[in-house]
């Protein structure tokens, strides 16, 4: 079974797009529609009034321009045709745990209180694909901050990132040899974020995930959601494929029935007109006589 974390830091305009994309009211998501079924949903499909609630009162680096990071957590597809310690039950109630799992595992990772929506589309061809929202939030207290008394509230999208890069730096020096000082960019991040989930999946869980294959790349680990689901839309243009074959090959062995049904009529046909054409000659060789 394989399973990854993939994440995105996305603008306003960014979350335009996905709230759209949520909705289904772009091209991409109709295309990709092969059934008709509602997602699961946490809190809703209005992201941007979600996340403006989710962040008022709370204060956050002027200069940030992608205060909010889309995760997509894909789960094994397994999950739904075998049971573990806690995929039981309905393909749906399945569904549920499994979003219900992405968004726990982000807020624990992100400072407790970092997901403001999130989804499971179950209208395409992946069905395990959990998409979420977060801004995370943390108290940020200075010497200045009295003991008894909270500091304010502040929201990043890069201080959680980098505290898990930390937290796993050996294996992530181990993936770029000859690196020196403390790596805490992207692909950093994307390495130390998939190893916390598949230690905290496996934990939960008690499912072991198929051995990963490590990549010495400078390649960034973050995509875009367009690239990380871009084998879904191969899939999905292969059964399109197929389905057009299929059709037409029905179409061909209808039209072959047609044509031999119509070559049974015309032999039909031609065996009563040459019954009949014996009869007359019968009668005309009597009246003859």
């Amino acid at each position: 079974m394989k399973s990854m974390v993939r994440c995105a830091a996305l603008d306003m305009s960014g979350l335009a797009a996905q709230e759209a994309h949520g909705k289904r009211e772009d091209r991409t998501s109709q295309q990709r529609k092969v059934r008709d079924v509602e997602p699961d949903v946490f809190r809703g499909l209005d992201l941007r009034k979600l996340y403006d609630a989710h962040i008022d009162g709370v204060k956050q680096n002027a200069g940030a321009k992608k205060p909010v990071l889309h995760f997509i957590v894909r789960f094994p597809p397994e999950l739904l045709d075998q049971d573990g310690k806690h995929f039981k039950g309905t393909k749906e109630q399945r569904q549920r745990m499994m979003l219900r799992q992405a968004i726990t595992f982000i807020n624990q990772t992100h400072g407790g209180d970092a997901v403001f929506a999130a989804r499971l589309d179950k209208d395409e061809l992946g069905e395990t694909i959990a998409d979420v929202f977060a801004a995370p939030k943390y108290e940020k207290r200075t010497k200045r901050t009295p003991t008894d008394k909270k500091g304010p509230i502040w929201a990043s999208a890069t201080k959680f990132g980098k505290e898990l890069a930390d937290k796993h730096q050996e294996e992530i020096l181990r993936r770029h040899p000859g690196a020196k000082g403390t790596l805490q960019g992207p692909r950093a991040v994307g390495i130390a974020l998939n190893a916390e989930w598949r230690n905290w999946f496996e934990r939960v869980n008690e499912l072991k995930l198929s051995p990963k294959v490590e990549k010495v790349s400078g390649r960034a680990d973050r995509l875009e959601t367009e690239a990380f689901k871009d084998v879904q839309d191969q899939k999905l243009k292969l059964a399109e494929e197929q389905k057009t074959l299929r059709e037409r090959e029905a179409a061909v062995a209808e039209k072959e029935k047609a044509l031999s049904d119509l070559e049974a009529q015309l032999e039909e046909q031609q065996g009563t007109f040459q019954a009949h054409s014996d009869m007359q000659e019968i009668q005309r060789r009597d009246l003859r006589k």
